[in-house]
C-alpha cells in the first residue's frame, strides 16, 4: 500500500515518476491499468507523472494548455468533493442511530399510551363506582331518615298507649298481695283518692335485672287521674314502704310509666346533665325536660340528637 502523492488515498498500485520519484494512482496519473501494464519495462522507468511532464522545457507541449493539468484540477476538486463527503458517511451513521432511538421511542410512547388508555379506563370506572356510591349514600341518609322518623312515631305511639299508666318501684313484693290495696294506700298518703274503677288494671311487670323487685304498673281509666296521682306521689314525703304495712323501711318511687327508649334516654340524659352542670332534667306527662338553671328556658328531650343541647348548652329561649 502507498499514498498517492496527488490525491493522498491509499491504494495498492501505481506507477512511479522517473523524475520526481513519487509514485501516483493509475486514476491521478493519467494512465489507465492496462495501459500502464503494456508499456515495456524501458517505458515504465522513463514514465513521468503529470507534473513534471508540464514542467519539462524539451516537451512541445509544455508552451499550450495540457489536457493533463486541467484534469488534475478536475481531479482535484473530486477530491476535495470526496473529502468534503467523508463526515456525511458519520452523519449518516448518527440519522441511522437518531432513527433507531426515535424508533424506541414512538414504541416507548404508544406503550406509555397504552397504558395511560388503561389507566384512563380503570379510573373511569372507579369514578362510576364512586358516583354510584355517592348515589346509594345520599339514598341511605334519605332511607335513614325515613326510618327515624318510623321510629319516632312508633315511640311515640307506644308512650301514648302508656299515658294513662303510672309505675311503682321499690315495693317488695309479697305472697296473696291486693295491689288494688296498696294502689289506694299510696293514694291515701298522697291525699288523693283512688277507687277500684279508677283502675283498668295493676300488675307486677318482669324486669330485665334478675331477681330484682318487680315494679307496679297502676293503668287508670283516664290521663288526668294518672298524673294527679303521680304529681302527688312526688311531692309527698310519705313514700316509704314501712307506711304500707312492711316492718323495714325504705323509700318507694312513683313515676310515669315509660317506654324502654325513653327510660335509657333519660337516664342519659341525666349523666350528661350532672356532668355538665344543668341543674334540672326531669319528666312530666310522659315527656322528658330539662333546664340549665332557674333563669333558663324549659327543653324538651325526644331523640338522642336532642342530648347535644345539653353536652353543647344549647337552649332555646
Amino acid at each position: 500500500m502507498f499514498t498517492c502523492a496527488s490525491c493522498g488515498f491509499q491504494h495498492a498500485e501505481g506507477p512511479v515518476c522517473s523524475v520526481c520519484k513519487q509514485q501516483y494512482d493509475y486514476q491521478c496519473s493519467g494512465v489507465s491499468e492496462a495501459g500502464y501494464r503494456r508499456l515495456g519495462d524501458a517505458r515504465k522507468s522513463a514514465w513521468r507523472c503529470p507534473k513534471c511532464k508540464s514542467s519539462s522545457s524539451l516537451s512541445p507541449l509544455a508552451l499550450s494548455p495540457q489536457p493533463t493539468s486541467q484534469l488534475d484540477r478536475m481531479q482535484e476538486q473530486l477530491n476535495k468533493i470526496t473529502s468534503d463527503l467523508t463526515p456525511l458517511a458519520t452523519l449518516a451513521a448518527d440519522v441511522k442511530s437518531i432513527k433507531s432511538e426515535l424508533t424506541g421511542l414512538k414504541d416507548s410512547m404508544e406503550m406509555a399510551h397504552e397504558i395511560i388508555n388503561r389507566f384512563s379506563e380503570k379510573v373511569n370506572a372507579v369514578e362510576s363506582k364512586v358516583t354510584k356510591l355517592e348515589n346509594a349514600a345520599s339514598q341511605v341518609t334519605v332511607l335513614q331518615a325515613h326510618i327515624d322518623r318510623i321510629s319516632r312515631d312508633l315511640q311515640d305511639r307506644e308512650q301514648w298507649a302508656r299515658a294513662n299508666n303510672a309505675e311503682i318501684k321499690g315495693i317488695p313484693q309479697k305472697s296473696n298481695e291486693n295491689l288494688y290495696d296498696i294502689a289506694q294506700k299510696i293514694g291515701s298518703l298522697c291525699n288523693v283518692t283512688v277507687r277500684k274503677e279508677d283502675i283498668n288494671y295493676i300488675a307486677r311487670i318482669p324486669t330485665r335485672v334478675p331477681n330484682a323487685v318487680k315494679p307496679i304498673i297502676v293503668a287508670f281509666n283516664n290521663r288526668y287521674m294518672k298524673e294527679e296521682f303521680v304529681s302527688s306521689s312526688r311531692k309527698s314525703k310519705q313514700l316509704n314502704i314501712s307506711n304500707l304495712g312492711f316492718s323495714s323501711s325504705a323509700n318507694f318511687y312513683v313515676n310515669d310509666h315509660l317506654t324502654t327508649t325513653n327510660k335509657s334516654l333519660l337516664s342519659k340524659a341525666r349523666t350528661l346533665a350532672r356532668d355538665n352542670n344543668f341543674k334540672y332534667v326531669w319528666v312530666k306527662n310522659c315527656k322528658i325536660l330539662a333546664k340549665q338553671s332557674d333563669t333558663t328556658q324549659t327543653f324538651f328531650i325526644k331523640c338522642e340528637k336532642d342530648l347535644q343541647r345539653i353536652t353543647n348548652r344549647q337552649q332555646t329561649y
